[in-house]
């Protein structure tokens, strides 16, 4: 056989298709699945086991990590907070990880505090899935309404129940993932897929953080195939909930200033004051009776289905509980516990943040201030146009503006935005999550139609992925363990089947097998990792035999200079059909 290179690399008089290295058989996806997987159900026993053993060690460790207050809110705690993250960097770091730490300086307005992020990854094959498991260390301050019967920073071990903050939202959930990858290293040398961490200390401060410097780290995520992070959405005692969906928002900022060329009439009563035109334009928006006033603003939302509605009757959760929780009298949907989780988890809503006044520029128009700007956002579901919605909160501003006869001037931005994110239900990684939770938990996990969760990041995460990337919530905590009530709390048992969970999880994922990357990143089906031992590499070497050895290096001149050297040495097609000058071919 004469190959004319495929790959415009070889050009060599093959004696089969077996001897040519530049077509079939140099990439992931020219090998079936079960010839790129080389790990064994022992293999999962064993780290199971060994993860076990180590158990007392490991909630020893997370003990430790509790008692910092790495609270995300005020200039004292930042110490604190860079003494975890430099704690948690030592963990990678003799894990083998590459890291690398950041300092991100306040830019939000009214922040103060610097945030850390922390980048690490190991690659151990290109034959394996690309996993980024998103964690935060940060946890909130201590409201005064919260209900301690334990002291919040210190892990207390009471009847099999661990109580402290951050337990069961934040760092508990983050180091479970690194005790479960430990367990895989420390037991079998190597871990089944190729993991990659996000870590901030700004997720209760909206990732301004991490959200400020992502986007100058599209390399790091070019090639994910899965985002990970774990949820409280163990809605039953045996029923996890795992959502397709996340939803997105627009952030609003409505601005009210003086109009100095207002008549006197017009301005002298009080209600046309600034403020008061103010206070009326976004009483036109929500109020506590009705909810939302924007009409038409749950247009475009799919209905819930039956599953759905099976899931809300299953979810041990109710109206009372979060008046309790969050002090709160009434709830504009509270006549069944159906139609809150339907409006709570399915449909869009408005919320307002903020209104700041700025102080006017003399001391005598002190009490009427000239310039208010306000702030509100709309939180958007799967199927939502974020264009319609802008057009419909600017139309619905402008009608309310006309209806109360407002003469001040008054402007609406947009300060940012973010689509909703709708993925399939049938993925090869919900499959893996299913089988691992069967393995572990020997429950069903229920994963609904229209059921959405929130946490903007992750959508901000996913653009920067594989077009076919997928997010995956992991139910870590019960639906009870909110990050602002009181005595926080997971039980041991439910700790340790999580790490098992999670190490089993890893362990499906890998049996899937991984797709090609070389279309976003050239010659990632040779690039080098730790796991030599089952490198893709080494695979190709065992299923395939050549007369012409190519040496693949990471770097794409050096493998083109040894290309170059191998051709020289070996009789070219062209020399032997058209006779020409081998030298003067190769130039």
């Amino acid at each position: 056989m004469i190959c004319w290179g495929q790959r415009n690399e070889c050009g060599l008089l093959c004696k089969d298709d077996s001897f040519c290295r530049c077509g079939i058989g140099e990439c992931i996806k020219d090998f079936p699945v079960h010839e790129r997987v080389h790990w064994k159900e022992t293999e999962l026993a064993d780290v199971v086991h060994a993860a076990h053993l180590r158990g007392h060690e490991f909630l020893k460790n997370l003990s430790s990590l509790v008692q910092i207050r790495s609270i995300s809110q005020g200039v004292e705690y930042e110490t604190q907070n860079r003494q975890i993250v430099d704690r948690v960097t030592e963990y990678l770091v003799e894990m083998a990880f590459i890291v690398e730490t950041m300092e991100v300086k306040p830019t939000v307005e009214g922040s103060e505090q610097t945030q850390n992020v922390i980048f690490a990854e190991y690659f151990s094959s290109p034959a394996k899935t690309n996993v980024v498991i998103y964690g935060y260390l940060d946890v909130p301050p201590i409201g005064e309404e919260e209900k301690w019967t334990h002291d919040p920073f210190k892990m207390t071990q009471l009847d099999g129940i661990m109580y402290g903050r951050g337990v069961a939202t934040s760092k508990g959930p983050l180091m479970c993932w690194i005790y479960a990858l430990d367990a895989w290293q420390k037991e079998i040398g190597d871990l089944p897929v190729n993991v990659r961490f996000v870590i901030e200390t700004s997720h209760y401060q909206g990732s301004h953080g991490l959200r400020g410097i992502i986007h100058d780290r599209a390399e790091f995520f070019r090639t994910v195939d899965l985002i990970i992070h774990c949820s409280h959405l163990w809605i039953a005692e045996h029923a996890p909930m795992v959502p397709t969906s996340h939803t997105g928002y627009i952030y609003f900022e409505l601005e009210v200033r003086e109009n100095k060329q207002a008549s006197p009439e017009q301005t002298s009563t009080t209600g046309h004051e600034p403020m008061t035109e103010m206070c009326q334009l976004m009483n036109s928006l929500m109020d506590i009776k009705n909810g939302v006033l924007v009409k038409d603003i749950n247009r475009h939302v799919m209905p819930p289905t039956h599953k759905d509605w099976d899931i809300f009757c299953l979810a041990e959760v109710g109206t009372m509980e979060f008046k309790d929780t969050c002090d709160i009298e009434r709830l504009p949907y509270e006549r069944s516990k159906q139609q809150y989780l339907k409006h709570k988890w399915c449909m869009p809503s408005l919320s307002i943040h903020d209104l700041r006044v700025y102080q006017p520029e003399s001391i005598r128009s002190l009490y009427k201030p000239t310039r208010i700007v306000a702030k509100f956002s709309v939180l958007l579901v799967p199927e939502q146009s974020m264009e319609y919605m802008r057009y419909l909160i600017k139309d619905h501003l402008d009608q309310a503006y006309l209806r109360l006869k407002c003469v001040h001037i008054a402007r609406i931005r947009v300060v940012d935005q973010l689509a909703p994110l709708n993925e399939s239900r049938h993925d090869i990684f919900r499959k893996s999550f299913k089988d691992a939770f069967d393995r572990v938990f020997d429950c069903k996990v229920h994963i609904p139609d229209t059921i959405t969760i929130s946490l903007p990041i992750v959508n901000d995460l996913r653009k920067f992925c594989m077009p076919t990337a997928h997010t995956l919530a992991v139910p870590f905590a019960s639906i009870h363990s909110r990050p602002y009530t009181g005595d926080e709390s997971i039980s041991e048992k439910m700790y340790c089947q999580n790490m098992e969970l999670f190490l089993t999880l890893l362990y499906e994922m890998a049996m899937q097998g991984a797709d090609c990357k070389c279309k976003v990143e050239q010659y990632y089906c040779f690039k080098p990792g730790h796991g030599s031992g089952r490198d893709f590499r080494h695979m190709v070497d065992l299923v395939q035999t050549t007369h012409v050895v190519l040496e693949m290096d990471a770097a794409v001149n050096t493998k083109k200079e040894k290309l170059r050297e191998t051709l020289k040495r070996s009789p070219d097609a062209k020399d032997v059909l058209l006779g020409e000058d081998r030298e003067r071919t190769l130039q």
